[in-house]
């Protein structure tokens, strides 16, 4: 009569958004009221309250009552309470894969202070989708069991609440598919037997329906709420009602639920689902509009993450082995970021004052990045601080360049040569002297002529020491476009700068420049006298007449979904003109204004993009600066191609995906409407059978391709509320409604993107979109060290990672400091081999899951350890 007998979980809980409707702080004192309930009644012995798979909550709640320690480690070590496995509940579609993993780490760590023991499940239970390494992450860490609501479910996916989740590497993860009430459905439960039994008649005919194994989740809480009050007598109602319909229902524990899921997932043939998850259409609302919400924050956390990744990280691990670790303050940076990870803050789908809380984290996370990058770099060449501070008149001023990147590079960096003006003292006796400086300086004797002046600048700067106060000098600054040659992987080169014969070595060629265009070997790009940029690949003879142009919609959504609004608009070019003309670097201003389309045209936005072509570059790179006037709007830049009905790959966590249309039916869309945006991590491609074209990013955007082949990114969107209930994209309020004035993003804005043509998709064109994303995102660059004692008469050598279709993914000192960890991500659908080659001789190299555990040993000649990839793997290597 009933169908399948149904095994109940009730698990008790709180979802605890950080930070939402109010700022952390008010979110805060609400916590410890309850968890100083649960302390003083605690779960019983085979009972948990799940603090909502996060380990946050519980510093949150000590920084409070650190007096509570002992009481709260004993429940967690009991398993009476739950956390983690996360550090926050963050969103996953834009952050990198690598900080998904520091999350996962940092959790651990901070549990494993209270003794607590994660439950293996990667609880997911209100992320706007999911990406689709999501299964190689929990695989990674040894979580067998995923529970997830938004972003899956609906007619495009199987109907069961169980399926597995394969990866484009193919691990695999048991998903685990809450009901269209999603954690919320078990809330409220009530205790008297007629409303129970109304009660679970209603969770059954969802439950029963769906379920794949008989072993279903029901989730007694929902958004910041305190334990049920009369959960006991609840619960007993609840089972006698089950029991009635020969079913069970029973207080548990996340751990109880999964391991019992996962037992009985075993011996069933489920079916299987592949990609990302990114389409709940017709079940619940997805919530795929936040990625152009507040974006210059998103922008400023991708350049946080892609700085602690891949210029902190690696330098600070090769520095470890010739001095004390940085370790713990690279932890530290990390999980400053990871605290404008929840998905409400780094959505954007918060109050302002949480949106300027996020921007100081994301601020201190790049100050602290900044200094360990710094110290690190000395510690490399040996250089002494201390030593120097104490002997000026030995000083020897260097300029060290360094390649952030795991492969060997030539081409165009950017320098910056330092010059002593006078000392200026602070203090009694500061007082400015009355002769004044000369305006003109003679350039350091040491430079090369195949250098370009760029710019000019004096300002202050600070020789520092930990035994010393700082010596503080003017400086005059000047920035050079510079010709790097053959600089090795994550390498330093230093040279001196008043003596020796050079800083840069000798470039090949230069650039070719006219009044409106410039070219080099690869490229040309100019502005035709309307203004329009055009582009041509010089060996395919490709053209590209009308590179970029702009979108200007209304936007009448909130801070979760768009709801643009065509209208009549006007672009009118302000000013074209060349800055600098060669031979290393080329760029040409435009500056646009943008206005309504009225007899009394209404002021949107100035736009001033400069077009910046470097000699021995496959791209150009078409950096942005403008000023928002409007409210309720969006403005797009448009890239076209030359590319009809072409197939998208984006940059995604651990790898691209292929990003194909979501179609859904008419009823759906009543309920929420598909948008045809998407993330933007560092690239976006299309691609036809014969050729291919690609835009950079700096940070994440919102994007969107189209038919006929161009490609669209958001400058900026602007809108004034949280949550609105009468969008025709999503009729309802997703959130509490407030006003977020801050979040019409009024006021200047900037990015930076670069454009490549290129071939079909192939393991060549991969690796050539993988390398020039580095050089778009991650430059060789130079800087001054007006201090040094000595100059290495070497380079310093670091990491190379030799392979096509192999893609850096982390260089890293392990959790436990006795390993350096080497991941790369075969990006190519085919195997494909590669190799290691360390600055030291290599004593024991493993291979290991992505939380560090140690797995097969890996044969290894010297300093080369080999890479054996299968199609898609993320392939991370433990060395001594």
């Amino acid at each position: 009569m009933f169908g399948m007998a149904l095994d109940a979980h009730i698990v008790s809980h709180t979802h605890w958004d950080r930070e939402w409707y109010h700022p952390v702080e008010r979110f805060q004192q609400r916590l410890v009221a309850l968890v100083d309930e649960l302390i003083a009644d605690p779960p019983r012995d085979d009972e948990s309250f799940l603090l909502d798979g996060q380990a946050i909550v519980v510093e949150d709640y000590l920084s409070i009552r650190p007096d509570r320690a002992a009481d709260l480690s004993a429940l967690l070590s009991l398993r009476r309470l739950e956390a983690g496995p996360w550090y926050v509940l963050a969103d996953e579609l834009i952050p990198g894969g690598e900080a998904l993993v520091r999350n996962l780490f940092a959790g651990r760590r901070s549990l494993a202070r209270f003794n607590a023991t994660i439950p293996h499940v990667l609880y997911c239970p209100d992320s706007f989708g999911h990406p689709a390494a999501l299964p190689s992450i929990a695989a990674g860490f040894g979580l067998p069991l995923i529970i997830l609501w938004r972003g899956y479910g609906g007619p495009r996916w199987p109907a069961g609440d169980a399926v597995r989740w394969s990866a484009p590497n193919g691990d695999t993860a048991l998903l685990y598919h809450l009901p269209r009430d999603g954690y919320e459905f078990g809330s409220h439960l009530p205790s008297g037997a007629v409303e129970s039994a109304a009660r679970w008649e209603r969770m059954r005919a969802e439950l029963e329906p769906r379920s794949t194994t008989s072993v279903v989740l029901i989730p007694n809480g929902a958004d910041h709420h305190a334990r049920q009050q009369n959960l006991d007598e609840a619960v007993v109602a609840l089972g006698g009602a089950a029991r009635s319909t020969g079913d069970s229902a029973r207080r548990s524990s996340l751990r109880q639920f999964g391991e019992t899921l996962v037992s009985a997932a075993a011996k069933k043939d489920l079916p299987v689902v592949r990609g990302e998850l990114r389409d709940s259409h017709g079940y619940t609302w997805t919530l795929q509009g936040t990625f152009a919400t507040r974006a210059a924050e998103k922008r400023m956390n991708a350049a946080a993450e892609q700085q602690l990744v891949r210029d902190v990280e690696p330098w600070a691990a090769l520095a470890s082995y010739r001095g004390a670790t940085t370790r713990p303050l690279v932890e530290a940076a990390w999980r400053t970021l990871l605290s404008a990870h929840p998905h409400d803050t780094l959505c954007g789908c918060s109050i302002d004052d949480v949106a300027s809380a996020m921007e100081l984290r994301i601020r201190s996370a790049r100050n602290q990045a900044e200094g360990i990058r710094d110290d690190s770099i000395l510690r490399l060449i040996g250089h002494d601080p201390v030593a120097a501070r104490g002997a000026k008149e030995q000083w020897q001023p260097a300029l060290v360049v360094r390649n952030p990147s795991a492969r060997t590079r030539s081409g165009v960096a950017v320098i910056q040569i330092e010059q002593f003006l006078r000392d200026v003292p602070v203090g009694p006796g500061s007082a400015p002297a009355v002769k004044t400086l000369d305006d003109e300086m003679a350039p350091p004797p040491g430079l090369a002529k195949n250098i370009q002046l760029l710019s000019q600048r004096d300002e202050y700067s600070l020789t520092e020491s930990p035994c010393h106060y700082p010596d503080n000098d003017l400086v005059r600054v000047t920035t050079y476009a510079a010709w790097v040659d053959k600089i090795g992987a994550y390498a330093i080169s230093c040279q001196p700068i008043e003596a020796g014969d050079r800083v840069s070595d000798s470039a090949p060629g230069k650039l070719s420049a006219t009044k409106t265009s410039v070219s080099n070997d690869a490229i040309a790009v100019g502005v035709t006298e309307q203004g329009n940029i055009w582009l041509e690949d010089i060996a395919t003879k490709r053209r590209i007449e009308s590179l970029i142009d702009f979108i200007d919609d209304v936007d009448m959504g909130d801070l979760y979904t768009s709801s643009p609004r065509p209208r009549p608009f006007d672009v009118t070019v302000r000013e074209k003109r060349m800055v600098v003309a060669g031979p290393l670097r080329g760029e040409f201003l435009i500056r646009f204004a943008i206005a309504t389309a009225d007899p009394e045209p209404r002021a949107l936005a100035d736009v001033s993009v400069s077009l910046v072509l470097d000699f021995g570059s496959p791209f150009v790179r078409v950096r942005v600066t403008g000023e928002n006037h409007a409210p309720d709007h969006r403005l797009r830049m448009v890239f076209r191609s030359d590319l009809i009905g072409a197939r998208t790959w984006a940059d995604a966590a651990f790898g691209p995906v292929l990003r194909e249309k979501i179609v859904i039916s008419g009823e759906e869309a009543k309920i929420e409407a598909v948008l045809p945006t998407a993330p933007l991590h560092r690239y976006v491609s299309v691609f036809s059978d014969a050729a291919g074209a690609t835009v950079f990013s700096d940070g994440l955007a919102e994007y969107e391709t189209r038919d006929d082949g161009s490609m669209i990114v958001t400058l900026v969107r602007g809108v004034g509320d949280l949550s609105r209930n009468d969008i025709p994209e999503r009729p309802g309020h997703a959130g509490w409604p407030r006003p977020t004035p801050a979040a019409q993003c009024l006021g200047p804005f900037a990015a930076e993107f670069a454009f490549m043509l290129h071939g079909s998709r192939s393991r060549e064109t991969i690796h050539d979109i993988e390398c020039a994303a580095d050089d778009v995102v991650l430059p060789i660059v130079g800087t001054t060290l007006r201090a040094a004692l000595s100059i290495p008469a070497s380079p310093v050598k670091g990491v190379e990672l030799d392979g096509i279709g192999l893609g850096l993914s982390a260089i890293k000192e392990s959790e436990d400091g006795e390993w350096l960890v080497l991941r790369c991500i075969n990006l190519c659908e085919e195997p494909t081999v590669g190799e290691w080659i360390l600055p030291f001789d290599v004593h024991e190299a493993r291979q290991s899951r992505l939380d560090e555990t140690p797995t097969t040993h890996i044969a290894f000649k010297d300093r080369t350890v080999p890479i054996l990839a299968a199609p898609r793997d993320i392939v991370t290597i433990l060395v001594r």
